[in-house]
């Protein structure tokens, strides 16, 4: 008897594997989605800075009308307390 040997089978190329991969789990992402999602990620990421920037200039808008209102609050109630002083 002669044994025969068979040679190894060569492995599959880089392309068919993901072929495969992607046949076999339909779940997967490609790398086009990867990318995809990539992208979307940087734009939400300049939408948020901006809207960071905004809610700051907002913020401080607000602290210093509140300071202001503060003001004229205190300026009323001074007002209000010189009424009941005795006048000369």
């Amino acid at each position: 008897m002669t044994a025969t040997t068979a040679a190894p089978p060569t492995p599959p190329m880089p392309e068919e594997r993901i072929a495969r991969l992607e046949g076999a789990y339909p779940h997967l992402a490609t790398k086009a989605d990867i990318e995809s999602v990539r992208v979307d990620i940087e734009s939400v990421r300049v939408d948020l800075e901006k809207l960071a920037a905004t809610v700051e200039r907002q913020a401080s808008i607000l602290t210093w009308r509140m300071i202001i209102v503060a003001g004229v609050i205190q300026a009323l109630g001074i007002g209000a307390l010189l009424q009941f002083l005795p006048r000369p």
